[in-house]
């Protein structure tokens, strides 16, 4: 009767405490959660082993809960391995670059962020380029006066941003419009954006403040306000003849791999001498001691022409252009087309020869493959006064340059060169020597150097003579049997002179 009585009693107890149990189970946070859950477990199987005898209804049947048990015991294994990962993943010490997960190792790039050069480099024709080709795009930037094109403000560290409208980007970013001429108006009278009207004439005095602008745009605390670039930053360093012969073939291949779209070689025009002369005199190892053929087909020929003149080929979206690295001018080498050429010059009635494509006037005024002024080369030098056009000539043909000195326009003519007929006429021919070698002179005595035969011989007495008497006299003063002449000449002149001496003082004496 009593156990009867208890019977419900143990069964409401064993009922809260599978609560618990589950309670517990659902957190699984700490590993002494699982160690309790475990002796929780043991003490509930050993409440129902003590349960099954005092229970007669159902003596066969399985109780519920040991079905329980199992499914907590296969709740809190899973509950320990996640609790086993989280622990492994939490004390595992973290190596750099990498992020440890469970089951593999993920390498992570590393976060590097390229460092920004600094603005204000003075010295750095890269940068000066950078900032001129901004004022290359017509459709940002006019043609302004030479003291405020392109070339004055990139030298201040300038750079086109909007339509004429200058920025000292990375620096102080200050900006200028530079505004000239109003803007032209439409049929209704309404100013159209981005034009100038170029009816008016500019102001010289706006000129003037626009050039103070230069310097004074930037602000108090800018390093371009006390300095900008130096002035021979433009200068094209052709006198290297490793680095220009480089960058001439590195042209040269660039234009050979648009050769089929270049103009024809009648059908463009540039400075004398011609391409057939020059290639004549440029030696075959020239091109292959770095690997490059030689031009050999017509094609081929222009590519060098257009690469002796600062050209280079470029092709964007299936058009190719010739592109002038330094003032950023471009090409469309299909306006030059034969197809084209003959079709204009139908069109405008005029000669197919009056439309040829000038490869040097093609360049911007302010190129130093055009203005000789702009490249700078040194006064004392061979090549002073010269273009970049020229210059490279120059270092190319060596002494047998058939160049005329440059004039005011750039064009140049073949000049006929004349034979040495002095040697003081060979000292002063330095125009034909090439950068970095010695003057060379004619070796051996004086007696080497040929005579002028193209004077008069009746001039000043005739100097024919003369000179045969300097030949001899030069001749007798480097002989050495000469000296020796000379110099037992004097010793038998002087022992006569004793002798006769002491025979007048003995003839006195008697």
């Amino acid at each position: 009767m009593t156990s009867i009585e208890q019977q419900p009693a143990l069964a409401t107890t064993k009922r809260k405490f599978h609560k618990l149990l589950d309670n517990l189970t659902a957190s699984n946070s700490t590993t002494s959660l699982a160690s309790t859950l475990q002796e929780s477990n043991a003490s509930t199987a050993s409440l129902s082993a003590l349960s099954e005898p005092d229970s007669p209804e159902h003596p066969n049947k399985r109780p519920r809960s040991a079905n329980l048990s199992m499914e907590r015991q296969r709740g809190i294994s899973e509950g320990q391995e996640r609790i086993r990962q989280l622990k492994e993943q939490l004390m595992t010490p973290r190596r750099e670059k990498t992020i440890k997960v469970v089951g593999k190792t993920v390498v992570t790039p590393k976060a590097s962020t390229p460092r920004k050069a600094p603005n204000f480099q003075p010295y750095s024709q890269e940068h000066f380029l950078e900032r001129l080709k901004t004022f290359a795009d017509v459709r940002k930037w006019t043609t302004k006066p030479d003291a405020i094109n392109e070339v004055e403000w990139a030298k201040r560290g300038w750079s086109c941003d909007i339509w004429n409208t200058v920025a000292c980007k990375g620096g102080c970013e200050n900006r200028v419009a530079v505004k000239l001429r109003p803007k032209r108006k439409d049929a209704n009278g309404k100013d159209l954006e981005m034009s100038e009207d170029l009816a008016f004439d500019i102001d010289n005095a706006l000129i003037e403040r626009y050039k103070d602008l230069i310097v004074e745009g930037h602000s108090d605390d800018c390093l371009w306000r006390k300095r900008g670039c130096q002035e021979d930053i433009y200068h094209i360093p052709i006198a290297s003849r490793t680095k220009s012969s480089a960058e001439l073939l590195d042209r040269y291949r660039f234009l050979k791999a648009i050769a089929t779209d270049l103009p024809l070689l009648e059908h463009i025009t540039y400075p004398d001498p011609p391409i057939q002369q020059i290639l004549a005199r440029i030696p075959s190892s020239f091109f292959t001691s770095t690997g490059t053929q030689p031009p050999l087909s017509p094609s081929d020929t222009v590519a060098f022409v257009f690469a002796l003149f600062g050209w280079t080929g470029v092709s964007e979206s299936r058009i190719s252009l010739a592109v002038c690295n330094h003032c950023f001018q471009r090409l469309g080498l299909w306006l030059s087309s034969a197809t084209r050429l003959t079709e204009m010059s139908k069109k405008l009635d005029v000669p197919i020869e009056s439309l040829r494509l000038n490869l040097l006037e093609s360049h911007r005024e302010h190129c130093p493959w055009k203005n000789a002024d702009v490249q700078a080369n040194e006064k004392d030098s061979p090549i002073a006064n010269m273009p970049a056009w020229q210059t490279l000539q120059f270092m190319l043909l060596g002494r047998h340059k058939d160049i005329a000195a440059p004039s005011g326009s750039g064009m140049q003519t073949p000049s006929k060169q004349t034979p040495r007929k002095s040697h003081q006429q060979h000292a002063r021919n330095n125009d034909s020597v090439d950068i970095g070698s010695e003057l060379e002179y004619p070796r051996g005595s004086f007696d080497s150097v040929e005579r002028p035969k193209d004077v008069d011989e009746d001039e000043d007495g005739g100097l024919r003579e003369k000179w045969s008497k300097l030949k001899a006299k030069l001749k007798r003063s480097a002989s050495k049997k000469s000296l020796k002449s000379m110099k037992s000449g004097k010793s038998v002149k002087s022992g006569k002179s004793v002798a006769t001496k002491a025979g007048d003082k003995e003839k006195e004496k008697s």
